[in-house]
């Protein structure tokens, strides 16, 4: 008998930059707010559920503006009894926070963004990643 395969691809209409900065999602949060007058808020986790009655839950940041959405989430998992040890981007664990940009609109520089990130103390490296080049893309999508 013939075996048919569903393969689902997902459109990737965001940008994603990661950093690396060794602090609180809250302290991130708030250097954010402060340096690019952005009003960051802690949202519900998000929670992704795998196989083996596994999950992960997923701290949450979210900016709206009339254009734009700005989600500032964490690489690793937060604590908890039912938690395993996972990453949300298993590829790139050296990296321990994701800026999620949807909504590009036009006249947003990309590249002053990231140095004006560069710019707050803590943060060690940050950089624009080819989120449909990831292995663990679908898990960014929620």
């Amino acid at each position: 008998m013939a075996k048919n395969k569903l393969e689902i691809s997902y459109e990737i209409d965001f940008e994603l930059v990661a950093i690396n900065a060794s602090v609180k999602e809250y302290k991130l949060a708030w250097m954010l707010n402060k340096s690019l007058a952005w009003n960051l808020v802690k949202r519900e986790n998000i929670e992704l559920d795998f196989t083996g009655n596994k999950a992960l839950l997923i701290s949450n940041y979210l900016y709206e503006t009339e254009y734009q959405t700005f989600r500032l989430i964490r690489n690793r998992a937060v604590d908890g009894e039912e938690q395993f040890n996972a990453f949300i981007i298993p590829e790139l664990k050296n990296f321990d926070y994701f800026i999620m940009l949807e909504n590009e609109s036009v006249g947003f520089d990309l590249n002053a963004f990231i140095s004006k990130i560069k710019e707050i103390p803590f943060v060690q490296f940050a950089v624009l990643m080819d989120a449909a080049a990831l292995k663990s893309k679908d898990n960014l999508i929620f």
